[in-house]
């Protein structure tokens, strides 16, 4: 199941970089954090997978340098502790602490996306959709 709440995710751009699948509704901040780190290692290792030097995308997207190992764990954790993602984990998590917890947890699968949406939004983000979004994120 994607995880998906417009309560958590208003926009877009921070639904692309806070939709995670899973197969029920998080409960907390702190698991949904967890989703998104290994949703990075996927998003990572895809991009390998598909030739593309994350490495170089990251450093392009977000204008820093990188020169730690090239393993997916060392760059998905690089990532997961970039200022940028930090400032957009920073919302998300404020977002967690007003969320309505009178919601039903249906709602809180798909929010006011209709579920293919939601699911064609997931499946085409990739790598450097992520960080290019990343590198543009503002918390409303």
């Amino acid at each position: 199941m994607i995880f998906f709440n417009n309560q958590l995710m208003p926009s877009e751009d921070s639904a692309a970089l806070f939709m995670v699948s899973n197969p029920i509704p998080f409960e907390n901040f702190e698991d949904h954090q967890a989703g998104i780190f290994i949703r990075l290692h996927h998003l990572i290792a895809w991009s390998m997978e598909e030739g593309d030097d994350p490495v170089a995308l990251m450093e392009e997207y977000l204008e820093t340098v990188y020169s730690d190992s090239r393993t997916v764990e060392e760059i998905a954790n690089f990532l997961l502790y970039h200022d940028k993602m930090q400032s957009a984990l920073w919302a998300l998590k404020e977002n967690w602490s007003s969320l309505d917890n009178t919601v039903p947890d249906d709602s809180l699968m798909y929010g006011g996306m209709e579920k293919e949406d939601a699911v064609q939004m997931y499946v085409d983000t990739n790598l450097r959709r992520y960080l290019e979004v990343l590198s543009n994120f503002e918390s409303a």
